[in-house]
């Protein structure tokens, strides 16, 4: 079986649990991320979010006057977000997405690279899909922080099974602009882990300066732009 085929399945398998792998509060800072690096672009057309998993960050799309589609290594994820909010659902693997070369004003993907199995061949791919004067918005987790994954998965805290391939926040822009993007802005959320007692009390007012400690936060977020 492909490599592609297990993950399929096996984020298929997990579909119904994914608020269960998920942080509602990190799911709330990473939308509020991504709606921060919005502002400073101007989009319009066609958009995509590559790697809709359940839906959770899809509302971000929602009511900015754009035709969505959302993409899923699982197809059978893809349409059932895609029956939730309205949308067009398709297939997509991040690493060779079946769509055409500049075809989309919005380019969007969150907390996704990290867990193919070639992270650079997805920012390459994505890249590739992004229109002239069109962007694109990556969070990932910052590979700063990875030995704290590690721990936790020797503990037996960390339940995932997929994979967990973490970059630095510098390799993914060098990535984007060796595909002919401008990396516009780079910003970042979680200072320190959320898990800790009372941080979500603390850690938004953090994010708040994101733009200037994106390097040291759990997440990063990059907004990039391909020239006219």
């Amino acid at each position: 079986m492909s490599p592609e085929r297990k993950s399929e399945l096996y984020f298929e398998e997990i579909g119904a649990d994914f608020d269960s792998f998920m942080s509602q509060y990190d799911v709330s800072r990473r939308k509020a991320l991504i709606d921060r690096l919005l502002k400073r672009a101007t989009v319009s057309g066609d958009a995509i979010e590559v790697g809709c998993g359940t839906g959770a960050i899809t509302p971000v799309l929602l009511g900015r006057g754009l035709n969505i589609t959302v993409g899923d290594i699982s197809l059978k994820l893809a349409q059932e977000t895609a029956r939730h909010f309205n949308l067009i659902g398709i297939e997509c693997d991040a690493t060779r997405i079946p769509l055409p070369d500049q075809s989309y004003g919005l380019v969007i993907s969150s907390e996704v690279i990290e867990h193919v199995p070639d992270p650079y061949a997805a920012l390459r791919e994505m890249s590739r899909i992004t229109a002239p004067a069109g962007y694109l918005v990556v969070t990932s987790p910052n590979k700063l922080w990875y030995p704290l994954l590690w721990l936790s998965v020797k503990l037996g805290v960390r339940k995932f099974a997929g994979n967990e391939i973490w970059l630095w926040p510098w390799e993914a822009a060098k990535v984007v602009r060796e595909s002919g993007l401008e990396v516009v802005q780079q910003s970042g959320c979680h200072l320190f882990p959320w898990q800790v007692p009372f941080a979500n009390k603390i850690l938004p007012l953090f994010d708040l300066l994101g733009d200037y400690l994106w390097p040291l936060m759990i997440n990063w977020g990059m907004l990039a732009k391909r020239p006219r």
